[in-house]
């Protein structure tokens, strides 16, 4: 069992995270607000599950997400705060659980990931944003039934992106070009 992080693994997460920005500069820009990460999800979940299956240990997550809170913190320091939350979370979580080496894992990593992101971030956004921009964060933190729906369908977004990615590391695998568990 592999230990160390070697520079192929900090590269992959690199290219993994590039793929979760494209991901979010491609459907950002059609979902309304509060909604982004409900449509961000299965695509940017494709990339997590990928990295998951690759890098395998825990902390993978927080390799490719805390460049990309960091990144995202230009827009915004709340999303570079709701993103390293939910990077706690997450690898808080499969920390007692385990490591990403098989598909249960990994999707267990997705939804808590996603489900926890979207949470996070309407939380935060209805307290810590400022006038007419945290509307739509307090519309639904103020309805809990709302927030809770959201929630799941965040986790379930996060699923749906988890078996897409799970498709392509199973390409991957028959090309050779992946060595993961199932």
């Amino acid at each position: 069992m592999q230990y160390s992080w070697h520079l192929r693994d900090f590269v992959f997460a690199a290219f993994m995270t590039i793929g979760m920005i494209l991901a979010v500069v491609i459907v950002g820009p059609f979902a309304p607000p509060g909604l982004q990460l409900l449509a961000w999800a299965p695509l940017g979940g494709i990339f997590l599950t990928l990295g998951m299956a690759r890098l395998q240990r825990r902390g993978s997550v927080a390799l490719m997400i805390l460049p990309l809170a960091l990144l995202l913190g230009l827009i915004s320091p709340i999303i570079t705060l709701y993103l390293a939350a939910t990077v706690l979370i997450t690898e808080g979580v499969m920390f007692f659980i385990s490591n990403y080496r098989n598909k249960r894992h990994r999707l267990l990593g997705n939804v808590l990931f996603f489900s926890s992101a979207n949470l996070g971030g309407l939380l935060l956004g209805a307290y810590l944003i400022r006038g007419a921009r945290s509307a739509p964060f307090v519309q639904f933190v103020t309805q809990p039934l709302v927030l809770l729906l959201l929630t799941v369908a965040a986790g379930l977004a996060g699923g749906i992106g988890w078996w897409l990615g799970e498709l392509a590391v199973q390409q991957l695998r028959k090309a050779g070009k992946m060595d993961v568990d199932d």
